[in-house]
């Protein structure tokens, strides 16, 4: 069996990928040089995105794992089954994602092009500031999640074995996400808010924020974190509305950007920031943002200065190509650790001043192990691992 196989199907899951039941069957290769330590002849996994029925099914014994449960139920699922479900370290961020060229400034901004891509980026970084995300993690999440405040996960490290997120913007982040902070950040935000936009004090809300739509992909979790996200913008008078799509169609949607908030999630393949940091240069697959794409193509509105890492590269106001894919290219040839690693500091702080990247928290993988399966494990790249299994 393939552990990379593995990895996929079960990230997939995690993130809500499938939306019909399917069932994939691995079975042992006997040609496979160490096919005499391989324990399990052979597995089904059953792919749904029904809750009820994976919770069903492992309580009577048909499934043995299950990797997702209703959000509202992981209290009472960890008090009854305490040896059985699992909390564990994974290497990812859940994350909102705005469409680049997604118009949000008033219709009477007098703001075009370059400038309005500016205000764009002070409008996104605000609106930011405005989510609890202590609440989300404890009272939606429930998993162990950590509120993020910088795009690269937890758990990657830096040139020093330290903390690549800790070092983030040279302070731990771009934004504090402590709750003493929460009222610090909204006050903030509407202050910012009140230069782009109409106020009204007598209610506290803004009246010309143009309506958004928030798009998901089927999921119980997704939805309460769009409604709680929803929520927090109607605070303000900001409507954002609420679109679900199944997951083939909402991966089409945003890779395309047909869309003008979405949630995403990004999981490390391996320890090093790159994973995701290079997602984001033009031409990436996995550009949904559409940074350098459309609109955003001839927008001069980005600046970075490599010159005291020894590079010539030092841009004010230039386009996507010209700035952030640079500095991918200069990291993939850079070969002095402590310098690639800065450069990779740097990017993380172009892409997140444009305020496109709306990190929520940090992921935990939970799942559900029947007490009866031996010999399971599992990694923080979220690799899970059957091939020394037993069942008792």
């Amino acid at each position: 069996m393939n552990p990379k196989t593995l990895k996929y199907i079960l990230k997939r899951l995690i993130l809500g990928a499938f939306t019909v039941w399917v069932v994939i069957t691995l079975t042992k290769n006997e040609n496979y040089v160490d096919a005499d330590t391989i324990t399990m002849d052979e597995i089904n996994f059953y792919l749904s995105d029904d809750h009820n029925n994976m919770l069903t099914n492992f309580e009577n014994g048909s499934w043995q794992l299950i990797d997702e449960v209703h959000t509202n139920e992981i209290a009472a699922l960890k008090d009854k089954y305490p040896d059985e479900f699992v909390v564990t370290g994974q290497l990812g961020t859940y994350y909102v994602c705005w469409n680049v060229n997604e118009d949000i400034l008033p219709k009477s901004s007098p703001l075009k092009g370059d400038e309005a891509e500016k205000a764009k980026q002070e409008i996104r970084k605000a609106v930011s500031l405005l989510f609890d995300r202590n609440y989300i993690v404890e009272e939606i999440g429930q998993a162990g999640q950590v509120p993020a405040s910088s795009f690269v996960a937890m758990g990657l490290t830096d040139a020093d074995g330290s903390q690549f997120y800790m070092n983030a913007n040279g302070n731990g982040g771009y934004f504090a996400v402590d709750k003493d902070s929460l009222q610090g950040n909204f006050d903030s935000a509407v202050e910012t808010l009140k230069k782009y936009y109409t106020y009204d004090e007598a209610t506290g809300k803004f009246t010309d924020f143009p309506a958004m739509t928030y798009l998901y992909n089927t999921s119980d979790t997704h939805k309460a974190i769009a409604e709680y996200l929803q929520s927090a913008l109607a605070q303000v008078g900001i409507t954002m509305n609420l679109e679900n799509q199944e997951w083939n169609t909402f991966l089409e949607t945003r890779k395309s950007g047909g869309y003008s908030v979405a949630r995403n999630g990004w999981l490390a393949d391996y320890n090093d920031p790159i994973s995701f940091l290079d997602m984001w240069v033009t031409a990436s697959g996995n550009n949904d943002v559409q940074f350098g794409k459309g609109a955003n193509e001839s927008v001069k509105a980005y600046s970075i200065d490599l010159t005291d890492l020894g590079y010539d590269t030092n841009v004010t106001d230039g386009t996507w190509a010209e700035t952030y894919d640079v500095v991918i290219a200069d990291i993939k040839a850079c070969t002095d650790d402590k310098t690639r690693y800065e450069l990779m500091h740097r990017a993380e702080d172009l892409l997140m001043s444009t305020g496109c990247i709306c990190p929520l928290y940090f992921y935990t993988d939970i799942y559900m192990l029947d007490s009866n399966v031996k010999g399971f494990f599992t990694n923080p790249l979220g690799f899970k691992y059957f091939m020394y299994a037993t069942i008792e």
